[in-house]
């Protein structure tokens, strides 16, 4: 009589539910059919008939049984004061590309695919507006950056324009170097990092029109940073820059101690920088005056967030702290969150090291509970609403709010919702007093000291405006 192999059947982790099922039913074919070798075809057709059954009932069954564990159930999330409002899915080809960004702005949730596909969910009900190719399905893609009528999404070597309402392509823009991350966007401008340390604006209603540009000292690796007329970007010296983009000119560029680990984040008039020192800086947005810096001892692992009159900020330790954002004063700081994802009403949350989310309690900082299950989650970063989004790489995503938040709690505003800039009056600059002017260098080329330390200090070629 013939047997199975001895011990149990072990199949490497990463050949999947279906390729499990599939070759444990082989093995068991094998041995049957072994076994009734003299016996007669009929028999052995029927042992053959009843595998392919089992196997076609495995294949079916398994995407929805794997998508099903995936969901964050009503059990699962009532015991931490939450519910499930809505999940949906990316439309994006699994078997070759990946949901590589999410991105919330106002009642959009944006997410792009590492093959240019761009795709629109309504954030409060899930329903999706519009998907769009945009880019090329072979070239590597950054963003979406979205601002109040426009998409924009770096694919290839192009810049691409989509109309935020119905995701319709607008334009195209090739690029004339290699871009380094997402886009960022005012109301008029699309702003383009460089690996160079090269920044170029292009004008969203018509990108055929010069566009202005800064070569900075070092690379840059993250996008920009937006706010009203101002863009900010950190590079890879250690240097961070504010410019102002409608009369365009580097207001002041600031040298930090270490390099950014994510873009800057922008709030009561000031900039908010994690770093790899383990340091957060805040600056005054108006001349660039440190105002407060605060040690969390290790590296941070994201961007901070500026929810009501806090800042959040993750480190690697891993540890998430609380802030007073004016103050710097430390509010509290709980272990073993490694990312921010939403503020609500009552509580914050986190993820931990393994993509599961953690609740934490707004006022005390004391641990609440974890989501049950094997987590492989990743957060949108939220600090506009009380709304939570997990989302996979795979293009899942899912909605949950507190049990009762029927109706969203906005904790901040876009310029163009508030009516623009709440902090100045209408016509007027705030750089009109603080700003220096005479010492400042033109955008379209570096600083001064920066001849001999930076390798693009060179005059641009007249015939060239891009300098290359």
């Amino acid at each position: 009589m013939e047997s199975l192999p001895n011990g149990p059947l072990r199949l490497p982790r990463t050949f999947g539910y279906t390729g499990t099922i599939v070759m444990k039913v082989a093995f068991v074919m094998h041995a049957l059919t072994r076994r009734h070798q003299d016996f007669p075809n009929s028999s052995l057709l029927s042992i053959v008939l009843l595998g392919s059954w089992i196997v076609g009932i495995a294949l079916f069954c398994a995407p929805q049984e794997s998508r099903a564990s995936s969901l964050v159930s009503y059990a699962e999330a009532a015991p931490l004061g939450l519910e499930r409002v809505w999940f949906a899915q990316a439309r994006v080809d699994v078997s070759r590309h990946r949901v590589t960004n999410w991105v919330l702005y106002q009642d959009n949730l944006l997410a792009a695919s590492n093959g240019g596909l761009v795709q629109s969910f309504n954030a409060e009900t899930g329903e999706t507006l519009w998907a769009t190719q945009a880019g090329p399905l072979d070239q590597p893609a950054f963003g979406p950056a979205a601002s109040q009528n426009y998409v924009a999404l770096v694919s290839g070597a192009s810049l691409y324009a989509l109309d935020r309402a119905n995701g319709r392509l607008l334009w195209s823009q090739p690029l004339g170097s290699a871009p380094a991350a997402a886009p960022a966007l005012s109301d008029t401008d699309a702003y383009v990092p460089f690996l160079s340390g090269r920044i170029e604006s292009y004008q969203l209603d018509d990108p055929k029109k010069p566009t202005w540009y800064f070569q900075s000292v070092g690379r840059i690796f993250h996008a920009p940073t937006v706010s009203g007329d101002l863009v900010s970007w950190p590079t890879s010296r250690g240097y961070l820059y504010v410019g102002q983009s409608t009369s365009p000119h580097v207001l002041y560029r600031i040298q930090t101690n270490s390099i950014a680990v994510a873009p800057p984040t922008e709030g009561f008039n000031l900039l908010y920088v994690a770093v790899e020192d383990g340091n957060v800086h805040c600056f005054k947005l108006l001349n660039g005056q440190e105002k407060w810096r605060y040690s969390m001892g290790f590296p941070g692992t994201g961007r901070p967030g500026v929810v009501g009159e806090r800042l959040y900020v993750a480190s690697s330790e891993p540890m998430l702290h609380a802030l007073d954002a004016v103050s710097g004063k430390e509010l509290w700081s709980i272990p073993d969150v490694t990312h921010f994802a939403a503020q609500g009403t009552k509580n914050v949350y986190g993820l931990d090291g393994r993509g599961r989310l953690v609740v934490i309690n707004k006022e005390t900082g004391q641990y609440v509970g974890t989501l049950p299950g094997p987590g492989r989650f990743q957060a949108v970063f939220n600090e506009q609403s009380d709304r939570i989004y997990l989302v996979d790489s795979r293009g899942l995503v899912q909605c949950l709010r507190e049990i009762g938040a029927v109706e969203p709690t906005m904790h901040r505003e876009t310029a163009a919702e508030a009516g623009g800039d709440e902090t100045q009056e209408e016509g007027t600059s705030p750089f009109a007093e603080e700003a220096p002017a005479d010492d400042q260098p033109p955008m379209d080329q570096p600083a001064a000291d920066d001849a001999e330390e930076s390798p693009f200090s060179a005059e641009p070629n007249d015939d060239n405006p891009f300098g290359f």
